[in-house]
């Protein structure tokens, strides 16, 4: 199987990579078992690459915090901060942020400094903390000393028209931080004066489509579009440069990504994404990160990743990921629930909310009230996708309970996904 690499892997940053692998296998008791029998003082990407069948993490491994933090961090011998990311079993994922990954996701942010000017004002709608990407939209820019303003919006206010309308007036923003759902609203909602003002759309948390960008772009007429692959576990990965003329290949300029081919035949021309977090020497992280498992797909030509898809098995609801082993545990839950399947209609031009509805399949009589049972439990588990739906208003999650042999009548063609998760519409 074809594996390659790309990002920060030129020889003049092995020894950023060697320091940052002998930090992790000092102090964590995971990546000491992992890095067991690799020479790390002549560790190159390449390492990554032949040992990546080993040497890798996945979500579910951030859930045991003594094995995956740092003793640096349990022993609070440094400062952090802890920002949380939707979980797949219930429970969030808490990852420690430290000054040192706030300085890290400052450099990420380095290659876009040429669209920042002074006086610029930013109108950021990424949430505060816990959510990750707050504190690291605010603290990147904070970090460069941009002679900019940083206007924090609520989330809120996106459904009181009136209220958006005045803060945004009062701010006058240049640039949008944002959700790729939100930028897509916002260009419906604000008045023509307020989307020429702006010239910069940093953007994230959802697969943006050529055909979503062009229409983003046509509500914003003087706009470029940052398109960010953002991870609260890692800062801003990746990104790529939009415009109306043309689109860039993702640059990924403090991390390095192993890139293995897709044996799936629905994505023959994608290729499964790792991520390793590469720190400068004398930097403590909040989390060591070697080849990271988060499912994402990138799309290849040329060696060059032309698009990303987020997480073959999830869905993206707005800011929130529904996660599809989730939904795979609460199902198993009851006895006489035996099928279900995910119709999800992607965020679009012609659908400007994303939505999920979730099909199960029942024996006997239908059980009283296991629709919003259902709802409950994911909602507990997963506080995003509650917030996004009944907060925000920017996605819709819909739980339908229908006799078993009902469940897969009416599917369309093909799994978008995986064999659970029917894509609705026009997809990637």
């Amino acid at each position: 199987m074809a594996k390659f690499v790309v990002g920060k892997a030129a020889p003049e940053h092995f020894e950023d990579l060697r320091y940052t692998a002998k930090k992790a296998a000092e102090t964590t008791e995971y990546w000491k078992e992992r890095f067991s029998g690799i020479d790390i003082e002549s560790m190159t990407p390449e390492t990554l690459v032949s040992n990546l069948n080993s040497l890798y993490i996945t979500p579910k491994n951030l859930y045991d915090t003594e094995k995956v933090w740092p003793a640096y961090i349990k022993n609070y011998d440094i400062f952090y901060t802890v920002v949380r990311t939707s979980g797949t079993t219930g429970q969030p994922k808490r990852i420690p942020y430290t000054l040192d990954d706030k300085r890290r996701v400052a450099r990420q942010f380095i290659p876009w400094l040429e669209y920042f000017e002074k006086g610029d004002r930013i109108a950021s709608f990424f949430p505060p903390l816990p959510s990750a990407s707050g504190i690291m939209g605010y603290g990147a820019v904070e970090e460069l000393k941009l002679n900019v303003a940083y206007f924090q919006v609520p989330i809120q206010f996106l459904r009181m028209p009136d209220i958006l309308l005045n803060e945004l007036r009062a701010i006058r923003p240049t640039h949008l931080f944002c959700l790729t759902t939100t930028a897509f609203l916002l260009g419906l909602k604000l008045p023509e004066d307020i989307r020429e003002d702006v010239r910069v759309i940093l953007v994230g948390g959802e697969t943006l489509t050529e055909e979503l960008a062009k229409a983003t772009l046509e509500n914003f007429p003087n706009a470029m579009i940052i398109d960010a692959l953002g991870m609260s576990e890692e800062g801003a990965v990746g990104y790529r440069i939009v415009t109306r003329k043309k689109t860039t290949n993702f640059s990924f300029p403090e991390s390095i990504i192993v890139l293995k081919s897709n044996e799936d035949d629905e994505y023959k021309e994608y290729h499964k994404l790792y991520v390793t977090k590469v720190m400068r020497k004398g930097e403590l992280t909040g989390l060591p990160l070697f080849n990271y498992d988060a499912g994402d797909l990138a799309r290849v030509e040329n060696g060059q990743i032309k698009s990303i898809i987020r997480i073959n098995d999830a869905i993206s609801l707005a800011g929130a990921t529904l996660y599809l082993d989730q939904v795979i545990s609460i199902v198993h839950r009851y006895p006489f629930l035996v099928d279900f399947v995910i119709l999800y209609y992607p965020l679009s031009p012609s659908n400007p909310k994303p939505k999920a509805i979730i099909r199960v399949g029942y024996v006997g009589e239908k059980p009283a009230g296991i629709e919003d049972e259902i709802r409950s439990l994911i909602y507990e588990g997963n506080n995003p996708v509650r917030y996004e739906v009944e907060e925000s208003k920017q996605a819709e999650l819909i739980i339908e309970a229908v006799p078993a042999e009902k469940v897969r009548e009416g599917l369309p063609q093909k799994p978008g996904k995986t064999k659970r998760i029917f894509i609705v519409g026009k997809d990637i």
